[in-house]
């Protein structure tokens, strides 16, 4: 029997095969696309161990693919695959090329055959010759991208594509089969011309370089700090910070300290904090300074990044003298205690105009290479004086700083934060107007010291120096609190990566895929992605959820037995975009999903102990259990054999489930009287009645449509745009709410009326009440959560509801940001509130506020403890069934305390009514406290 191989070949009739592990002959064809030796029928048993031996080898270099390209291994023997393997021989002879580079390609048989195997017909003597200068000189993501792309391009572009060169520490195309490239690269550019093509692939090219570039380029930014010596620092920073304190002391009660005298120590700001602070704000500014530096250095080079901040440089060192820079030079046997001393070194040298040559370059990265570990302890150190050491009745109503106005007015506040964007109340005095506040009244105001302004810009200096654009705000205790190093946003799954050229192509064809169509004329690769991801058919593809039996979901998140691997299962849509847009394969493509829809598959992923997806597979089910019918690595590539086979094993136990009966049977289980009469179908019962009035809902709620889209640019309220919201996880939502309130402020209350219009609930409110009562399970699918029924889901498939329900789920969300947001003290948001209040806005925050007031928000009493009355005009009474407090309960229960967890718990409420009254964040109330704030709210009502 003749021994099929890979790629539709078939040993000759003399040739036998014997596996390379072992070197068993076989005469059939499993196992499927394992390496093989072939040769004559008649070979000496020695020769066949030395030609498995020779193969081995290689294999253990370039893999068991590189099997597949037909490797003379000497003596008329050459190497082969089985059939069942994947990819074809363009990936065989890729990879046999990168281990037996130009000078062992004769091993791969004639020059002609080789090339045709890479490019087809299109391998022409001009892309031979590009082929092979490109592989002698090792561009292998150009010849890879060639090869791939020879199916749409013609031999002349060919050659232009041969020609790329990628940066130093680059690869467009780090991994992925070469032939799984190919086959999304003729879907996503088949409709386009070949001119065009090239442009396009070109265009990606210059792309992926460019991300990964900007990736390497913040890696060696982080690389340049170096923190070894923070703990040291700090120590030393710690000892000369309490030597300052003690001189202070001394200086005030004019007589040595004692242990006794410093007991009876009462400091006061004049005698005492004044100078503390001081001396932390020049601190802070000439890190900040040592920072920028530092940044500016790596960008633009020693001599260039200096230029850049020399004005800095200058102007913090001459806000000390030398003798402050002498006293932290002896503070420490190695590193300065204070970062001043490492600026005044470098202004020394600019200002005796010494050479700036190799020597300085060595001279200003040593001072720069610290600077990061400076910034650390002075910010712990600012934060630490502020909220825990300085007596809060020991600020004055306002302070500045000498230090810090010489600074602004020579160097000028930064383009990061500007002042009139700064709404932080001063330091401990909510009741005073914030910065921004004051620049708004009068543009002429000053910044003061108590602003805190000079914080978040160390703070964002930090952030820079790790490659973000800024600090993040993380809530507010008393100063403001910074995460200086935030985790980067994740990408959106559907949209298409550009971080290599496997993904980005592979990410667009899953677009396509999924139904999409790519724009007609594109000018580059982003403008074909955008065309892509504005595609109703995506938008509808992604409201599907499977139907997963609850014994199977229940292994969701479990560790694979005999691994260290957890068990990930797809019960929706969106997890199968998130998996695909990693792995690089067709996943989330239509037919996967139908058949999950169906509960005819289960789609299964394996992620490591780093997250990091590993393997997707499909399960198959039949009448006595379930089977793995694909499995993948990423790309499609093989998967890990070990994983492979523990994967195996662990579906093998899982047991056949029964048919699930329908969750949504009518409430009336009486048989029907005639045994024939049809079953009640809830589709088509309910379906029409329910997408008319849907339909109609979603023409009344077009207003609020608009606002929702708004949050991601969208001012046109395209239905398809609250898909991609849908999508966005919370701290998206959040970040979108706070720059659109941030940009829009006055929005605010008809953003608060578009998170409360849900145009699926009145749509299955306004349906006939007996067909409620025959199905009440129909209320499910306006909740937030997935849908319980294989029929209900069916249904919120339609177009028109599916919309209507992601208008209802984004509101509900959305609401819940905004909660959260004023349960940290967001500053956008308390501006936007303060200037915009409505009724309906506050009072359901303000009954989430008291139920579960946050610990970090300063919040005071409007009422005393046990009253029901409200003070402010008009007055109003908490327990009046037609006041604003009664009406908010449902808007708290549903979406404000639903934020915390508590539950609808209205005994909660009045223990804490009881306790402290009703309590509303200090930073909302202004001048004329609550009355006012409450005044304003029914004067914008009125």
């Amino acid at each position: 029997m003749a021994v099929r191989l890979a790629f539709g070949m078939v040993a000759e009739r003399d040739r036998r095969a014997w596996l390379v592990e072992t070197g068993e002959e076989i005469d059939h064809d499993a196992p499927e696309g394992a390496a093989v030796v072939l040769g004559h029928r008649d070979s000496d048993p020695a020769r066949i161990a030395i030609a498995c031996a020779d193969l081995a080898g290689l294999l253990e270099l370039g893999g068991v693919v590189i099997a597949g390209a037909g490797i003379d291994v000497g003596d008329g023997f050459a190497s082969a695959r089985l059939a069942g393997a994947t990819g074809d021989r363009r990936d065989a002879v890729l990879a046999a090329l990168r281990i037996l580079k130009v000078s062992g390609a004769w091993r791969l048989g004639e020059r002609t055959a080789t090339l045709v195997a890479l490019f087809g017909v299109t391998a022409t003597k001009p892309v031979g010759a590009a082929a092979e200068q490109a592989i002698g000189e090792g561009r292998w993501s150009a010849v890879i991208l060639a090869s791939a792309a020879a199916d749409v391009l013609g031999p002349e572009q060919l050659v232009k594509v041969l020609a790329l060169r990628a940066p130093d520490g680059t690869d467009p195309i780090p991994d992925g089969a070469p032939s799984v490239l190919a086959e999304n690269l003729g879907r996503v550019l088949e409709q386009y011309s070949r001119p065009r093509r090239l442009d396009l692939i070109l265009d990606l090219w210059q792309r992926s370089c460019a991300w990964q570039e900007a990736e390497l380029a913040r890696d060696r930014l982080i690389a340049s700090h170096d923190l070894s010596a923070l703990e040291t620092l700090r120590e030393t920073y710690r000892q000369f910070d309490e030597a300052e304190v003690i001189k202070l002391v001394q200086d005030s009660t004019e007589r040595p300290v004692t242990l006794i005298s410093a007991i009876h120590f009462r400091p006061t700001w004049s005698d005492l904090w004044k100078h503390t602070v001081e001396r932390v704000i020049q601190d802070a500014l000439a890190a900040t300074v040592l920072l920028r530096a530092a940044t500016a250095v790596h960008e633009l080079g020693v001599v260039a990044g200096i230029d850049r901040v020399r004005a800095e440089i200058d102007t913090v060192s001459a806000l000390f003298s030398k003798g402050d820079a002498n006293k932290a030079r002896r503070a420490a046997d190695s590193l300065p205690a204070r970062p001043i001393c490492h600026i005044r070194d470098i202004n020394t040298w600019l200002r005796h105009q010494q050479p700036r040559g190799s020597a300085y370059e060595r001279f200003v990265r040593a001072r720069l290479r610290t600077a990061l570990a400076y910034a650390t302890v002075v910010h712990d150190r600012c934060r630490t004086l502020l909220v825990h050491e300085i007596p809060h009745n020991a600020l004055p109503e306002s302070w500045d700083s000498v230090s810090l106005r010489t600074f602004r007015e020579k160097v000028g506040p930064t383009t990061t934060r500007p002042p009139h964007t700064w709404r932080t109340r001063p330091l401990l005095r909510h009741t005073r107007p914030s910065l921004a506040d004051r620049l708004a009244e009068d543009p002429t105001a000053a910044e003061q010291a108590s602003d805190l302004l000079w914080f978040a810009d160390l703070a964002d200096a930090m952030a820079q120096a790790r490659g973000h654009t800024a600090a993040t705000d993380e809530g507010f205790w008393l100063v403001p609190e910074f995460d200086t190093n935030p985790p980067r946003p994740q990408p959106d799954p559907l949209t298409p990566r550009s971080d290599s050229i496997p993904l980005a192509v592979a990410g667009a064809a899953q677009l396509l895929a999924l139904g999409a169509a790519a724009p007609d004329r594109c000018r580059d690769w982003q403008h074909l992605c955008t065309g892509l991801m504005t595609s109703g058919a995506v938008a509808s593809a992604l409201t599907n959820e499977f139907d997963v039996p609850d014994p199977i979901l229940a292994h969701d998140g479990a560790t694979l037995p005999g691994t260290e691997v957890r068990i990930q299962i797809a019960h929706t849509a969106s997890r199968l975009a998130e998996w695909s847009d990693y792995m690089g394969n067709c996943i989330a493509g239509p037919w996967y999903q139908d058949e999950a829809v169906r509960g005819r598959s289960i789609l299964v992923a394996l992620r490591d102990d780093q997250n990091v997806l590993q393997i997707n597979a499909e399960l198959r089910g039949t009448d006595h259990g379930w089977f793995v019918n694909e499995i993948k690595g990423r790309f499609n590539n093989d998967p890990d054999p070990t994983l492979n086979q523990a994967f195996r094993d662990w579906v093998a136990t899982l047991r056949a489930t029964e048919p699930e009966t329908d969750p949504i049977e009518p409430a009336d289980l009486t048989p029907p009287a005639r045994p024939r009469r049809p079953a009640r179908n809830p589709i088509r019962e309910v379906g029409p009645s329910l997408r008319e009035a849907a339909r109609k809902a979603m023409i009344e709620a077009e207003s609020a449509l608009r606002t929702l889209t708004a949050l991601a640019g969208d001012l046109d309220g395209d239905p398809k745009t609250l898909i991609a919201l849908r999508r966005s996880p919370t701290e998206r939502l959040t970040r979108l709410c706070v720059e659109f309130l941030a940009a829009t402020p006055e929005a605010l209350p008809r953003l608060w009326t578009a998170t409360g219009t849900r145009p699926l609930a009145t749509a299955v409110d306004s349906l006939d009440p007996a067909l409620l009562t025959r199905y009440p399970r129909l209320r499910t699918i306006t909740t937030d959560a997935p849908v319980p029924s294989k029929t209900l889901r069916a249904m919120v498939k339609d177009p028109d509801i599916a919309t209507a329900r992601a208008q209802d789920l984004i509101a509900h969300r959305l609401r819940i940001a905004l909660t959260r947001l004023a349960r940290r003290g967001d500053p956008t948001l308390t501006q936007a509130i303060t200037r915009n209040p409505t009724p309906d806005l506050l009072c359901p925050l303000i009954l989430t506020l008291t139920c579960a007031p946050p610990p970090d928000l300063p919040l005071l009493p409007i009422t005393e403890p046990r009253a029901i009355t409200v003070p402010g005009f008009p007055a109003t009474s908490l327990t009046d069934p037609e006041g604003p407090w009664d009406s908010a309960w449902p808007t708290a229960l549903e979406s404000g305390l639903a934020a915390v967890d508590l539950g609808p718990d209205r005994e909660l409420f009045w223990s804490h009514i009881a306790d402290h009254g009703l309590l509303v964040p200090a930073d909302w109330l202004g001048a004329g406290g609550w009355p006012a704030l409450w005044s304003r709210a029914h004067d914008r009502v009125k």
